[in-house]
């Protein structure tokens, strides 16, 4: 199955023109802005190299939460930037876009805007369609691939209506590539054979169901039908490989079956965990722009019950690199295992229960000799002063990770501003102000964004409706 290519304090009103309504005050705000300010304020304590690591994310979740002026934003953004820290060309690419368009970006070549998917979202949003075409159609087509890519899962979350007119703006200028997608991606069943009967060049159109026949899987619809049709065995491989699609399309923040899958070619036992997934999903326990605990958990343990040799998935996740922010995650199987504790001892943190909980039965055998460590912190979490283990580099993160599950945002964000050494409290800051983001108002939150982001942040500006 072939998938689309994964992409990545001024208190001053932002303009009305580029934000939306805002969503009420939570909790965890304060601490978000305490928790980014670090990060912007401390950077450059780090060698050179590791500097460019921070700074974006940070910066985004400060406009939004801290309410700054676009120009505010906008100067912010370009002097991260200008300093080549990860991801925040397409920060200040976005900022410059919803503020002036396209010609804002003052681009020579279309292809700088290469896997800037918050800029691009930002110029279609800003009205700019034909231009960015224009611009992709007067490259050799080799050049456009990266670019050509990126246009769907920027605007998923677009109406129908306004996916027809782009399609349309699309296959006037011969981007057929995207014409096709913004058919395939729409909620309306209808769309993709309106498309067909109305293409021009039906020698195409089996290519073009080939590299979208997975995309309705964004919206939640079925798969569209392979040409020439494939036998029945392939056709119930195809539809379970599609659940396993469906569900990570609506997953939070990232998503690890379709990674097993494709390491393993065990379809049915995903296939099973992609429905329980997507029931937690339909019963309200997994918010698509939450957390991904519950997510994780209840695939992983799905997974583990249905496949015939349950070893194999603990070796494939352990053999597979984790994307995770968390400090001490170097496999999707240790973050499951960070997972898999914080929901054992989240009742005795949140007071539902006083006593500490027996050692969880499904963490992996390496984290067994590490669970006595987090029992101990999550009992001194009640009377001993953290800032002795805001020195302690095994220690630090996990009293961050059992503040959080506590639900104390403004004890977390204190703590976290005393962790040494400088890059361990970045990290930290990093990953927890936008854990926090994603119990508020989830700015950060893009849809389908497991299936089609993997990690990369989306920062959105998008016009007041």
């Amino acid at each position: 199955m072939r998938f689309l290519p994964v992409l990545a304090l001024g208190f001053t009103m932002l303009s009305a023109t580029v934000q939306a309504e805002e969503p009420a005050a939570c909790a965890g705000e304060a601490a978000i802005l305490a928790l980014s300010d670090v990060v912007l304020a401390d950077r450059e304590k780090l060698p050179r190299l590791k500097t460019r690591r921070f700074g974006a994310e940070a910066a985004y979740l400060k406009m939004r939460y801290g309410k700054l002026s676009m120009e505010d934003a906008a100067t912010l953004a370009h002097g991260l930037r200008d300093a080549g820290v990860r991801e925040a060309i397409d920060l200040a690419g976005a900022i410059d876009a919803a503020r002036g368009g396209y010609d804002a970006l003052k681009v020579s070549d279309p292809v700088q805007l290469n896997g800037l998917i918050s800029t691009l979202r930002a110029i279609l949003q800003a009205g700019d369609g034909e231009k960015l075409f224009a611009a992709i159609a007067s490259l050799p087509p080799e050049r456009q691939t990266s670019l050509l890519g990126s246009v769907v899962p920027a605007i998923i979350d677009w109406p129908d209506a306004e996916k027809v007119k782009l399609a349309a703006l699309a296959g006037s200028h011969k981007l057929f590539f995207i014409q096709a997608g913004l058919a395939a991606s729409q909620r309306d069943q209808n769309a993709w054979p309106v498309f067909v009967a109305g293409f021009a060049d039906q020698s195409m159109i089996p290519d073009l169901t080939r590299m979208w026949s997975w995309a309705p899987a964004l919206v939640g619809r079925p798969a569209l039908p392979r040409i020439p049709l494939p036998d029945a065995e392939v056709q119930a491989q195809q539809k379970s490989l599609h659940t396993v699609s469906v569900a990570a399309a609506q997953e939070p923040e990232r998503d690890f079956l379709m990674t097993y899958v494709n390491q393993t070619g065990s379809i049915a036992p995903a296939e099973k965990a992609a429905q329980a997934v997507l029931a937690e999903i339909a019963a309200g326990h997994i918010k698509p722009d939450g957390l991904l605990n519950t997510a994780w958990l209840t695939a992983y343990r799905v997974l583990r019950e249905n496949e015939a040799d349950p070893a194999v998935v603990d070796s494939t996740l352990e053999n597979t690199d984790g994307y995770m922010r968390a400090v001490g995650d170097a496999s999707m199987r240790d973050a499951i295992d960070r997972l898999i504790a914080v929901d054992a001892l989240t009742p005795y943190l949140t007071g539902k229960s006083a006593d500490l909980p027996a050692t969880p039965k499904d963490i992996s055998a390496k984290f067994q000799a590490r669970w006595p460590l987090w029992t101990e912190l999550a009992g001194a979490l009640k009377s001993s002063p953290l800032s002795a283990f805001a020195k302690d580099e095994a220690k630090a993160p996990i009293v961050a990770e059992l503040l959080f599950a506590a639900g104390d945002p403004a004890r977390l964000a204190d703590f976290v501003l005393t962790v040494e050494p400088p890059e361990m409290k970045l990290a930290l800051a990093t990953d927890f102000a936008m854990r926090l983001d994603r119990t508020c108002a989830s700015y950060m939150h893009h849809p389908a964004e497991a299936l089609l982001l993997s990690g990369q942040p989306i920062f959105r500006f998008d016009p007041a409706k």
